[in-house]
């Protein structure tokens, strides 16, 4: 047979919905045929503005390195234009008195969309002396100019380059240094051996609530990111020793902000792919102004692949919408207002035959359903030209209905509630931060946050008779307020400081954290050392409750951390960076059980769900992460990039009796590579096509060995005594790939991308437990291979 029969036969034998989607997207790439001899251009715009103070700066001079005759000066406001940018990959130089020239390279130009291009630029301490810095130079560095450790900057091009982050900004940071997955089907992090319950959200300058679909009480990551990368800035992402403004974490942070829209042109986004649909729309409210607008929305079609996927039946469904409109004004500062939003659900039912039940088909009938949504305004607004006073005010609204119940095989199949929860929150919080450039050497900031958090939790599981563990409804207070203070002592030396204050209204507790940074540059070399003291409440564990009207745990201390880090960054020959960091951290304040017979620790809990086996908490346990992260990287620069993270690590922790047990984070060590390339067909770079992919490695997480004798006696999960954690789980390995086609013609970009995560199909172990239906102990794995086709469109 032909090569052409084979194919014609390998197309008919697919289902039919992935050949309808093969078929839509051979013709929405058909047309818009463009010469291959002519050259293609876009345009670059972006606001240049001073690094500290935040100020626009007038007068700066932007050149295109390939062609210096394409240039243009910034304006009063900050903003730039240049017109008639080749496509492709493009370097950029950003020039201005006074300031440090700064170089930035390998910027994608495509013809379907307009590039935005903003810097920052930080006034030399030598005026008469000249200074040239490459971004390269310490690659990634966070935006947040006093984070100086343990924290970087990434951009929408990486959330989407890397194998397997399908445009998440939680998957994207599973590449990191420090940080790994804690299941494959999910995007919950575990950063430097902590829990996922440490991790701090914020979108626009203050905190938001879990913005993750199919997320449970408690928890900070979920099955899929509610904000599309499409819609995000370049963000900042922590890992540590936190700066004074970053407070409620332990273990780590994003700090996302969500782009402007267009203000020159509309354009549009169109995407349709196997696990969702997306549309989006930008552009000025009127020509002329920078005031603008940006709408994203997306619903999922998981069931296209339904097949594939192991999912026990599960068809998960979900839409989002994120927006910013912004609004800038002469005189009366910048107003925006800006928002996300997300709707999903789970439901099955197992077969009215008991004789079909198994592992995979369990007698199990669920009814998820969540929504989550935030909203805001802000208002920056300058008082001069080195101070400005930025106003965040926002609402949120958490609502989840969750039951799991069985069928009775003795009443014709009739439901029996087994275990559920209901809950909705809400918030109103206020951030108020002001922030004052005093010189080229020193700047100031300081702000208030205030939140006002509505609660009302109610959750209910069945052992030997119906419990309720929450059943409350209220309101409390969180309040913080912070000063920092940034001194470039000298061209080597800059040392920052500050303190952050909290307090916690449920249950009356306080914390004062003071925390500092020394930093020495010398050429391409970086030292820097810093320390300081975090904390963070939760509310579920304060609210737990077995006994109506009985809250046992409400007045536990708030859970608090000493992070001390110290590193090193060094750029190195052939475009490599190399960063080093070495760290440690002392949890204290931690719940534990007040049973001397018992290894529960709250260090150990990725949510709610297993504090209904324990007894009353008490706020003294304590545990330690320490260990070292390396990172070497060769950021995109001809065509390909590499990024090669490890980490060595142990974490521990101390029980109510005082006895030290590994933690359920202890993996001892992580391994990433991460690498790409691309490929041009022609010389005017109409089309390309890009090869991504991904190896992880590392060590199991830790089990307690389930007593198995005293489970079937007990009729539930009976843990050895004095084994806690001691089961090391099978080492995990998983390899994913990615690769994309892209083509520009004069007003479109087309993309057909195809993502695979866990290509060859292996089954990593996820945990152990004890079946009470079966009196069995009982494995369950990670999901095998997960594909993701897509055809994309950017217009205009």
């Amino acid at each position: 047979m032909s090569q052409i029969g084979k194919r014609f036969v390998l197309f008919c034998t697919m289902p039919v919905k992935i050949r309808a989607l093969f078929i839509l997207l051979s013709i929405l790439t058909m047309g818009h045929y463009t010469n291959a001899q002519e050259q293609l251009v876009q345009n670059v715009r972006g606001q240049v503005i001073d690094a500290e103070s935040k100020e626009p700066i007038t007068g700066v001079t932007i050149v295109l390195i390939s062609d210096p005759q394409i240039n243009d000066i910034t304006d009063s406001e900050g903003y730039y234009l240049l017109k008639n940018v080749p496509i492709g990959r493009q370097a950029f130089k950003f020039i201005f008195a006074g300031y440090d020239t700064k170089t930035v390279s390998e910027i994608l130009i495509t013809s379907g969309k307009e590039t935005e291009l903003n810097m920052s630029l930080t006034e030399s301490l030598h005026q008469l002396k000249e200074v040239s810095v490459s971004a390269n130079k310490f690659h990634s560095q966070a935006l947040n100019e006093f984070a100086t450790l343990s924290a970087r900057s990434f951009s929408v091009e990486e959330t989407r380059r890397y194998a397997a982050s399908i445009a998440d900004p939680a998957r994207a940071a599973m590449n990191f240094a420090g940080v790994s997955g804690n299941g494959d089907l999910d995007n919950d992090i575990v950063v430097r051996g902590n829990s996922p319950k440490g991790i701090l959200w914020r979108l626009e300058g203050i905190e938001i609530p879990n913005p993750n679909h199919f997320s449970e009480l408690g928890s900070t990551g979920g099955a899929v990111s509610m904000i599309n990368a499409n819609t995000l800035a370049t963000s900042d992402f922590y890992t540590g020793a936190f700066p004074a403004e970053i407070g409620n974490a332990l273990s780590g942070a994003f700090d996302l902000n969500l782009r402007n829209g267009n203000t020159n042109t509309n354009e549009y986004i169109a995407q349709v792919g196997l696990l969702g649909t997306e549309v989006a729309i930008e552009g000025p409210f009127k020509k002329g102004t920078r005031s603008s607008y940006l709408i994203d929305y997306r619903y999922s079609t998981l069931a296209l692949v339904q097949d594939y996927l192991n999912l026990n039946g599960l068809i998960p469904d979900y839409q989002d919408l994120t927006f910013k409109f912004n609004f800038p004004t002469k005189k009366a500062g910048t107003f925006s207002l800006f928002g996300i939003g997300g709707m999903n659900k789970i439901l099955t039912a197992p077969e009215n035959d008991s004789t079909k039940w198994d592992d995979t088909d369990p007698n199990l009938k669920l009814d998820n359903r969540s929504k989550t949504g935030v909203a805001g305004v802000e208002h920056q607004y300058f008082i001069n030209h080195r101070s400005s006073i930025k106003t965040v005010l926002s609402g949120s609204y958490e609502q989840a209905i969750n039951h799991a119940d069985t069928l009775s095989t003795l009443d014709n199949y009739a439901n029996i509630p087994y275990t559920g929860s209901k809950y909705k929150n809400t918030a109103l919080r206020l951030s108020v931060i002001y922030n004052n450039k005093i010189s080229e050497r020193s700047t100031l900031r300081t702000g208030i946050i205030a939140q006002q958090i509505n609660y009302n939790l109610d959750r209910y599981y069945y052992h030997t008779s119906y419990t309720d563990s929450f059943n409350n409804a209220g309101n409390t207070g969180y309040y913080q307020a912070f000063a920092q203070w940034k001194n470039r002592l000298s061209e080597h030396f800059t040392f920052i400081g500050g303190v952050n204050a909290s307090y916690y209204a449920l249950n009356n507790k306080y914390s004062i954290e003071p925390r500092a940074s020394l930093s020495y540059t010398t050429g391409r070399n970086r030292f820097t050392l810093s320390a300081g003291l975090h904390s963070k409440p939760d509310i579920q564990t304060y609210l737990y409750s077995d006994t109506p009207g009985k809250q046992p745990n409400r007045n536990l201390d708030l859970l608090r951390a000493a992070h001390t880090v110290l590193g090193y960054d060094v750029s190195l020959p052939l475009k490599l960076h190399l960063k080093l960091e070495a760290y440690y951290q002392y949890l204290y304040h931690i719940p534990v059980e007040a049973d001397t017979a018992s290894g529960f620790s709250l260090i150990n809990n990725e949510g709610v769900a297993g504090l209904y086996k324990v007894k009353d908490l008490v706020s003294e346990g304590t545990g330690q992460n320490y260990g070292i992260d390396m990172v070497l990287e060769r950021p995109f620069a001809d065509n390909y990039y590499v990024l090669l993270t490890s980490s060595l690590f142990k974490s521990t922790y101390t029980n109510y009796k005082g006895d030290t047990y590994e933690s359920h984070f202890d993996k001892r060590y992580l391994f990433n590579i991460v690498f790409g390339k691309e490929f041009y067909f022609n010389a005017k770079k109409h089309s390309l096509i890009g090869l991504n992919g991904k190896v992880i490695s590392s060590r199991g997480q830790r089990e307690s060995p389930i007593d198995y004798i005293a489970s079937v006696a007990e009729n539930k999960t009976v843990y050895v005594n004095n084994q806690y954690y001691s089961l090391k789980d099978p080492n995990y390995f998983r390899c994913d790939a990615s690769a994309y086609y892209k083509l520009n013609n004069k007003r479109a970009t087309h993309t057909i991308a195809l993502d695979i995560q866990n290509v060859t199909n292996r089954r990593n172990f996820s945990y152990i437990y004890f079946d009470i239906r079966s009196n069995s102990i009982k494995n369950v794995l990670e999901t095998g291979l997960i594909p993701s086709l897509s055809y994309r469109i950017e217009f205009h």
